[in-house]
């Protein structure tokens, strides 16, 4: 028979459970406390633009894909209208799916729409002290880098670096020539090289190159963990940035890129340095950089970072739209026939196109317009931040909203574009400035004044950003998607692998941006099958010759 407890055991034992249990109380009541902020937070504001309804504390994230996000948006145009308002945890967020309201608020109202939201990964993590002029916000701080960086856009800089984006793009034929199976690398290194030699004076002569390499390795990995829904929604809920990096491994990964990231960088410049203590000047824009120094006020990590970041901007968007090229070919063999008319009516056989020739060749200028509205690279756009509250259409955002300029949704409108889903230069020819339906690609007289002037400052592509943010390569981008476009064209034929002679049958690839493009907040085809052969036993042996030709434009290059 037991005997009964005393009441000093009792107590002892008492005390054993109100220990644990007080502090599950504690530390749930402190859950809560940290939360209620954020279940109050994550609903929708007054007068905001409609949109799918929120769940407490993460909003609408719960239906936002972990990439590609651009589609669902577009998909919802037709429940939800043009502007939708959504819920990213507490942070407010406007989706802008047609050019017009583009226009309207980051262009005209430019002064309070181009900063950029928090980004705890990119600017804290990996890219410290607004050295990424991405993702600095809007102020002085990135105006000074703004500066710096036109100085490599000027007309004079920009007509320096045509002959190098010319024999680039002459390699690149020759490489193709010889190893049209590895065309998608022989891409991947136009792009590299030409920034490598305009930014850094260096030649990036081969894929395996060991800096190719480098930023094709370090530049994937970045933009797949700056994709939404690669890292916990940190901006949004901040407490998850103090989750332990032992917990985290989208940290220890941000701690990997930023090591590889900066030693690439470090490694470009001081080779750049070390030519220029030799006394050899290739002309090359970190040279000026360097020299004015003094002047623009930048010191040494931001000098890096920018020359970095020229070439990360460069490389990725422009070999990404000439890949989406050539898998636009093999879905519209027509145009390629269209194409090669195009330029053979200009050079004929003995010789491919040169940038003298490009304004001559309609048909290459409406195949990079289409292109850039076919397969736009950033096409869910890069985020902008309001900084003061703002009205529009009645409704209300406020300040810290942030807004994202839908690309794909903008060039894939059914209201704008006839079969926008198909790839057709045509589109652009017959004055067409916007490749759009005929009935809207014009100032009408009728029009009212408002509405004409918003048509002329109209863009042929809204992939290029908009704003003050708007990208300032644009023009050095167009000049090598037209010469790579128009020389392809030029010396090869394409073809579905496996077809027959009348293009029948074979493997066909996947043009569907959802199944066949991979990428984070940038988008690439995957590599697809695709034949690639010259056009003829001359074109081949002009080829061979053009490269030959360059020996010398090489050699000064490296020296």
């Amino acid at each position: 028979m037991p005997f009964p407890l005393g009441g000093n055991q009792m107590s002892w034992t008492t005390n054993l459970w109100i220990l644990p249990v007080s502090l599950l109380v504690a530390a749930v009541a402190a859950l809560i406390a940290a939360l209620v902020p954020y279940v109050w937070a994550s609903r929708r504001p007054k007068s905001f633009p409609p949109g799918p309804k929120p769940l407490p504390i993460i909003g609408n994230l719960n239906l936002i894909p972990p990439s590609k996000a651009f589609t669902l948006f577009h998909e919802w145009t037709k429940q939800y209208g043009p502007i939708i308002g959504l819920k990213f945890g507490p942070a407010n967020v406007v989706v802008l799916n047609h050019w017009k309201d583009v226009q309207e608020l980051l262009e005209k109202r430019g002064h309070i729409y181009s900063s950029r939201p928090a980004n705890y990964i990119a600017n804290e993590l990996i890219c410290k002290n607004e050295t990424h002029i991405l993702f600095a916000p809007y102020g002085d701080g990135w105006k000074v880098l703004r500066r710096a960086a036109q100085g490599l856009f000027t007309p004079a800089s920009l007509a320096s670096v045509l002959p190098i984006q010319e024999a680039e793009a002459t390699q690149t034929l020759y490489d193709i020539l010889r190893e049209p199976a590895r065309y998608y690398e022989h891409i991947q290194r136009y792009t590299t090289a030409v920034i490598l030699a305009s930014v850094f004076g260096q030649r990036g002569e081969d894929f395996n190159s060991p800096n190719v390499q480098a930023l094709y390795d370090v530049q994937n990995r970045f933009t797949a963990l700056l994709e939404p829904g690669a890292a916990p929604p940190v901006d949004g809920i901040t407490f998850l940035q103090h989750i332990p990096e032992s917990l985290a491994p989208w940290k220890r990964r941000a701690k990997e890129i930023r090591r590889d990231q900066r030693a690439l960088y470090f490694r470009l410049l001081n080779g750049t340095k070390e030519r220029m203590q030799r006394g050899v000047r290739t002309g090359c824009f970190m040279e000026k950089l360097l020299d004015d120094q003094a002047k623009n006020g930048l010191d040494e990590e931001h000098t890096t970072y920018l020359g970095g970041i020229l070439m990360e901007a460069g490389s990725d968007t422009t070999s990404s739209t000439l890949l989406s090229f050539l898998l636009a070919l093999l879905q519209n063999p027509l145009a390629l026939r269209r194409a090669q008319e195009d330029v053979d009516r200009v050079c004929g056989v003995e010789r491919s196109p040169t940038m003298n020739d490009l304004d001559d060749l309609p048909y290459i200028e409406a195949c990079m317009h289409e292109i850039l509205r076919w397969r736009p690279v950033a096409a869910g756009g890069i985020p902008h931040m309001l900084t003061q509250t703002d009205t529009y259409k009645g409704y209300i955002f406020p300040a810290g909203t942030i807004f994202f300029a839908n690309t794909w949704a903008i060039h894939h409108d059914e209201d704008e574009y006839d079969e926008p889903a198909a790839f057709n230069p045509d589109r652009w020819l017959g004055g067409n400035k916007f490749g759009t339906k005929e009935n809207i690609s014009t100032v009408l007289p009728n029009e009212g004044k408002q509405q004409q002037q918003l048509l002329q400052q109209r863009k042929t592509s809204y992939g290029w950003g908009a704003g003050r943010r708007i990208c300032s390569g644009q023009k050095m981008a167009e000049a090598s998607l037209k010469i790579n476009i128009a020389k392809m064209v030029w010396a090869f034929d394409f073809a579905i692998e496996g077809a027959d002679a009348d293009a029948r049958g074979g493997r066909r690839p996947d043009v569907s941006v959802e199944t066949g493009y991979q990428g984070g907040f940038l988008v690439c085809p995957k590599k697809f099958p695709v034949r690639i052969r010259p056009r003829s036993d001359k074109h081949a042996a002009v080829v061979r010759r053009e490269w030959e030709g360059l020996r010398g434009f090489y050699e000064s290059l490296a020296a």
